[in-house]
């Protein structure tokens, strides 16, 4: 079973969503997508593959997250 992604509390699941809707640069707005759904329990793996984002990367910005 994949490890859970631990999110540290510097922003509430409700303010990362804030950051993703209102985004204008597309880019961006994936990264924030993706942190959200990470906060929502979502797994790393299936939020990237909703976002559209590859597996490896979205590692790498849940880990600078």
């Amino acid at each position: 079973m994949p490890r859970k992604a631990h999110l540290e509390p510097y922003l509430s699941s409700a303010q990362l969503k804030q950051h993703y809707q209102h985004c204008r640069e597309p880019v961006e707005s994936r990264r924030w997508h993706l942190l959200w759904l990470v906060s929502q329990n979502w797994q790393i793996k299936a939020a990237a593959a909703a976002v559209g984002l590859n597996y490896d990367y979205a590692k790498d910005i849940r880990d600078l997250a």
